[in-house]
């Protein structure tokens, strides 16, 4: 598969914030319930961390896809991560499972007041380890690029 014109500094600044969220949002998945709760400060951090990554992730996703010549611009979010499996960037399996990142992102960011402290705190502790998936999925494509 060719690629032209990727920007290597750009995927490296997002993986470095994904990285960052990454090892932000470790520090509630070990969390309980109550714990998570009995800090006011946790939700709107874990919150913020976890949408930082996801747009990170989204970010590089639309990146590398504009640069396939076969590729055409999806627009929806959760295409953009089905394709990066199609186009064997990252595993279709892996493509399938993250794909819900794109639904979340839209939740965080344009349904914030339905987004409870528990799903939260859910979604973090059975998801959070996709975000060093993801970046090692795009670390191998870049080198074999």
């Amino acid at each position: 598969m060719e690629e032209k014109n990727i920007n290597n500094e750009k995927i490296s600044q997002r993986i470095a914030d994904i990285a960052k969220a990454h090892n932000e949002l470790k520090k509630y998945e070990a969390m309980d319930e109550k714990k998570f709760l009995a800090n006011q400060d946790n939700f709107p951090l874990a919150c913020y961390w976890l949408r930082l990554g996801i747009e990170a992730v989204l970010t590089i996703a639309t990146h590398i896809l504009s640069r396939l010549p076969q590729n055409g611009k999806d627009k929806d979010y959760t295409q953009v991560l089905t394709s990066l499996g199609d186009y064997g960037v990252i595993p279709e399996s892996f493509a399938q499972k993250i794909r819900g990142m794109a639904g979340y992102r839209n939740r965080l960011v344009h349904l914030y007041w339905q987004v409870e402290p528990k799903e939260l705190l859910g979604i973090i502790k059975g998801n959070v380890s996709d975000f060093e998936e993801y970046i090692r999925y795009i670390k191998e494509f870049l080198a074999k690029a």
